[in-house]
């Protein structure tokens, strides 16, 4: 049941919580979330907003919600959760009188403008809760706003005469990355411009495990690559362990020093090349160890090697992106794990 993807959210705003109380239990930025609630014969009517970007996927969500969600990063779409505390299979909600506005505009978006996530969304068919039927019903769905919208800039989303303000980037929103095995607060890491001059290295034509390594100075054991080439893109994704043998590698004294705080915290460097333009997001990546940890489950993982690394979607033909991903904390890095970007991995040890 696809109403089952926010069961906290929903169970939260049925009692009632504040816009701040949500967004402390949530994990997510209170300046991607806002509320309207309103009477409807009788009845309270709660609809959650949530505006999806990268910081999205830095909260309490359900790996099935982020599957959703993560191809309308960029799209300046906003997730929509209509709830009530009763059980009903439908409900007099009607998402397509949803309107934005923004400095003088008032923007209707259309029914092709709505991505339903429960089945008959925009007709207002209601599912039960599926923590149980003591924390009422609802329904899912995403409207896509695209270009009618700068989210750089305050704009307002109306239902019914009722009206919430978003003011992306409003929040403080400054992430904390944990190591797995310390527990330390990893330090800010500066964008590094000057690992740009390594992409002609990811253009060889030999693009393996051994090359990278020796190209690099690495352990063998520390590197490993994924090549995909479909549908006309060209993807190439190398990985290193971040781990007592970089101190001895070729990465060059920059980069070296940039890691030195993460050897050995169960870090992993990957980087991200495209020659021909790619579609490409770190948060496809995943870690498996009997079972499937979604990196950034609770927190945002990444730090930033490369400016943007950590907000990618689609790369331009000959960019590269780089950043430091920790593994889960259910992780145990001295066994053996997959990672896993789609369906393609890589094995440690």
């Amino acid at each position: 049941m696809v109403s089952s993807l926010l069961l906290l959210w929903i169970a939260t705003l049925s009692t009632g919580e504040t816009r701040d109380r949500f967004a402390q239990e949530t994990g997510l930025d209170v300046d991607l979330i806002n509320v309207i609630k309103l009477d409807v014969g009788d009845t309270e009517l709660t609809i959650v907003f949530v505006f999806i970007n990268e910081r999205t996927f830095s909260s309490d969500i359900s790996e099935r919600l982020r599957q959703v969600l993560l191809p309308y990063v960029g799209r300046n779409a906003i997730y929509v959760n209509p709830s009530i505390q009763a059980v009903l299979a439908e409900f007099d909600v009607a998402p397509l009188d949803l309107i934005a506005i923004q400095d003088n505009a008032v923007i209707a978006p259309t029914a092709d403008a709505w991505i339903e996530i429960t089945p008959g969304f925009v007709g207002g068919r209601f599912e039960v809760n599926p923590s149980g039927p003591g924390q009422g019903s609802g329904s899912e769905g995403i409207v896509v706003l695209e270009d009618a919208i700068d989210s750089a800039r305050p704009f307002k989303l109306s239902y019914q005469g009722q009206a919430v303000t978003f003011d992306i980037g409003s929040a403080a929103t400054a992430a904390v990355v944990t190591g797995p095995a310390t527990g330390n607060v990893a330090p800010d890491v500066p964008p590094l411009d000057t690992i740009a001059t390594l992409e002609d290295i990811l253009t060889q034509d030999e693009f393996s495990d051994a090359s990278m390594a020796g190209l690099f100075g690495l352990d063998p054991a520390l590197v490993r690559t994924i090549h995909l080439s479909q549908h006309g893109e060209d993807l190439r994704l190398l990985f290193v362990r971040i781990e007592e043998g970089v101190r001895e590698s070729a990465l060059g004294d920059e980069l070296l020093g940039t890691l030195e705080p993460f050897v050995g915290t169960g870090a992993v460097m990957v980087w991200a090349f495209t020659g021909t333009g790619a579609t490409f997001s770190p948060w496809h990546l995943y870690v498996n160890q009997g079972t499937n940890w979604p990196v950034g489950l609770f927190s945002n993982p990444f730090i930033e090697l490369t400016e943007g690394f950590s907000r990618s979607v689609i790369l331009e033909a000959g960019k590269l992106v780089a950043g430091l991903f920790q593994l889960p904390s259910k992780v145990d890095a001295s066994q053996s794990f997959a990672i896993y970007y789609g369906t393609s991995k890589v094995t440690y040890p």
